[in-house]
């Protein structure tokens, strides 16, 4: 398994990966989620893979993209100033899951993010994703915050 940048070559496969994910999301939450096409456009894409503040990775064998890995780097106003990298999505194919290329892509992009001076991860995962929850626990990380909702 190899872990490199994503190229404009990638969107198929990123396409096809976010579409994974956002399956997930719309089984689990169809109340905030709705079937689409594509998650990210292809000029979206370009934006992120081109954006000096994102970590776009994947990790790849064969030619065969097993996973994916987003992290955008932002600052927080009203808070001590603080360089956070923000996971957008880490996503690894159903059918190499529980292989280690998700816990690969997560370390590689913890560390570049820390190269580009991050002091902190954040990411955010919905209740129902009880394996991905799971997931980011072994990986280290730890609950910061909890936001509650009631229906109206």
């Amino acid at each position: 398994m190899r872990i490199r940048s994503m190229v404009l070559a990638d969107y198929r496969e990123v396409d096809r990966l976010m579409a994974q994910v956002h399956r997930l999301h719309v089984e689990g939450r169809p109340d905030l989620y709705i079937d689409v096409e594509h998650i990210y456009s292809f000029e979206q894409f370009k934006e992120m893979v081109e954006n000096e503040d994102m970590i776009t990775i994947l990790a790849e064998e064969n030619e065969r993209v097993l996973g994916i890995c987003m992290i955008s780097m932002r600052a927080k106003t009203c808070m001590v100033k603080r360089r956070t990298a923000y996971m957008e999505d880490l996503c690894v194919d159903h059918d190499y899951r529980r292989r280690g290329v998700g816990k690969e892509l997560f370390l590689y992009g913890k560390e570049l993010a820390g190269n580009m001076g991050a002091e902190r991860l954040d990411l955010m995962v919905w209740d129902f994703n009880d394996d991905a929850r799971k997931f980011y626990e072994k990986m280290g990380m730890k609950p910061q915050r909890y936001i509650y909702e009631t229906m109206l």
